[in-house]
């Protein structure tokens, strides 16, 4: 009586059909943690000028005085910040025909600005700030501390 011999296992091409397939998947895995890295790095960028826009603004919010004043300049890690306060005007909604009161409205905007390898990012802060009307606004005068009135 003879019995049958056949063997069990894998043939080449099945091997073969395998690996293609694990390969096709390692690559996509690999292009989705790169995809991620990147996105999260941008998301961090983003979150800091965030950070910077916010500190400029508080700081312009909690100084005693509004002086009335644009100023730039530059943050370590690349960002660029432009800083515009101004008395609000017709485009804020501001009547400029409007009965002199003894309270002003201010603008305060803050721009943060950085660079990034698909391009130049920015990110805008702006609000509005009621304070008293002495007056003339505060100019910055050189030699002067800024927002002391003479």
């Amino acid at each position: 009586m003879r019995r049958g011999t056949r063997e069990h296992g894998f043939t080449l091409i099945e091997i073969a059909i395998a690996m293609a397939v694990l390969g096709i998947g390692v690559v996509s895995a690999l292009q989705v943690f790169g995809s991620s890295t990147k996105l999260v790095r941008v998301a961090g960028r983003r979150s800091e000028a965030v950070m910077h826009a916010k500190a400029l603004m508080d700081a312009a919010l909690w100084a005693p005085e509004m002086v009335h004043a644009e100023s730039h300049g530059e943050i370590g890690g690349g960002f660029r910040w432009q800083r515009l306060i101004r008395p609000a005007g017709a485009e804020d909604g501001v009547d400029p025909e409007r009965v002199r009161t003894d309270v002003r409205l201010s603008v305060v905007s803050v721009l943060v600005e950085w660079n990034e390898p698909s391009g130049a990012k920015s990110y805008r802060l702006g609000t509005m700030r009621l304070e008293p009307d002495y007056g003339d606004p505060v100019e910055p005068q050189a030699g002067a501390e800024a927002g002391r009135r003479p």
